[in-house]
């Protein structure tokens, strides 16, 4: 079941959006919903048009010693995918396309080589 597409008059963005893990149509983990982009004029409802997901949508409202360091960590990426994109909303956010039609997931791979590079890292260690 589709929600805040004509079948569903309100979602509530905050609990059944917002930090919800985006699976894609192949059930692979693509990222968290880090944002959502939003479009509506003064006194009218507003309407989701994107989820936002990567660091590059939330390091910004970081405080600043972090908003300097974490970029240089995580990178800047953003990633937008059209609200038209989703398929469910639930336990997790469902996508109709595949990861790499965005590139989702590729941030998460990169981390994971970065820190597997840190001295006690590696699997295993204790």
């Amino acid at each position: 079941m589709r929600h805040g597409l004509g079948r569903e008059p309100y979602i509530d963005v905050f609990r059944q959006v917002l930090d919800h893990a985006v699976i894609d149509a192949d059930d692979w983990m693509c990222g968290m919903v880090d944002d959502i982009e939003v479009e509506g004029g003064v006194g009218e409802p507003l309407r989701i048009t994107a989820l936002l997901i990567g660091p590059g949508a939330w390091v910004p409202r970081m405080p600043a010693l972090f908003a300097r360091l974490l970029p240089r960590l995580l990178g800047r990426r953003c990633v937008r995918v059209p609200w038209s994109e989703v398929s469910s909303v639930g336990e997790h956010i469902r996508l109709q396309c595949r990861r790499g039609n965005y590139g989702l997931a590729t941030m998460d791979r990169k981390l994971g080589l970065k820190l597997g590079k840190i001295p006690g890292s590696e699997r295993g260690a204790a």
